[in-house]
């Protein structure tokens, strides 16, 4: 395993016991991609839901599709114990989504919300849900872009020149690998929401109780007490006296209508070099 995947794995089992009382926008998130999930004409038998994290979307569909086998997809074992404690009638698969064990169609509906952000291979990621799509199948998944963190950006900005967030890419791009990958019609929206803490401590820990505070492309660079309460004098703060946390979602869809002509590129592009 990579060495970032090494460390993302062990934040994400740390956290998976904290990670439901902190998620409020993971959670707040999965509401909406059900509520556009209620708007469209599907009755999925086979429901595979791509980075489960503890189970709150998979439990969603459940109540959408109560007669959908619904399969939990996670490469933390911790997450997946946490899902199971949710729902045992979950099937569950212990993997990473940039190589996954599954290679014949057989889902009607696969859904990822909020995990494509931590992968690399995106492009391979979509071409092996196609894969596994049938025809006729939906794929939807939420990601976060650009301007995700924003007010902690350039707070870090106002610091230091190195890097404390990851960088998160904008939506046409995954429009774009949609296409490539052989889907048809990708539909891409985004919007803004933005969440309002009473402390800057509270802010941290939205994002660290997660287990969503580890750098893609460096071991991270330690926030020193000095940093920190620079930090909390330079954090924007709204009438108020509160600090807001912007996240920018991006929400995209595609079905599998016809068969793909052509062979597997062996020449992915990771997203983070594009």
């Amino acid at each position: 395993m990579n060495n970032y995947k090494s460390r993302i794995l062990k934040s994400f089992n740390t956290r998976a016991s904290t990670y439901d009382k902190y998620s409020l926008i993971q959670k707040e998130i999965s509401l909406r991609m059900i509520e556009k999930l209620k708007f469209i004409k599907i009755s999925p038998k086979n429901i595979l839901d791509l980075g489960c994290g503890t189970g709150h979307l998979s439990l969603s569909l459940k109540k959408l599709y109560p007669n959908a086998c619904i399969t939990c997809l996670d490469f933390s074992s911790e997450m997946l114990r946490q899902c199971k404690l949710k729902d045992p009638g979950f099937e569950t698969i212990c993997a990473d989504i940039e190589s996954l064990p599954l290679k014949e169609p057989q889902y009607d509906l696969i859904v990822s919300s909020l995990t494509l952000h931590w992968c690399k291979e995106i492009e391979k990621i979509f071409y092996d849900i196609y894969e596994i799509l049938n025809e006729n199948g939906l794929f939807m998944f939420t990601t976060v872009g650009p301007d995700t963190l924003s007010e902690l950006k350039e707070t870090y900005k106002l610091i230091d020149d190195k890097d404390h967030i990851n960088l998160f890419h904008d939506m046409h791009i995954y429009g774009d690998i949609l296409l490539t990958t052989g889907f048809d019609d990708p539909v891409i929206d985004v919007e803004k929401i933005t969440i309002e803490y009473p402390s800057v401590h509270n802010v941290f820990n939205s994002i660290k109780k997660i287990g969503a505070n580890t750098l893609i492309n460096s071991h991270g660079n330690n926030i020193t007490k000095s940093m920190y309460k620079k930090i909390i004098n330079l954090y924007p703060k709204t009438k108020k006296m509160m600090y807001p946390v912007t996240y920018e979602v991006i929400y995209g869809a595609s079905w599998k209508k016809v068969k793909r002509t052509g062979k597997k590129s062996s020449n992915f592009i990771e997203i983070k070099k594009i």
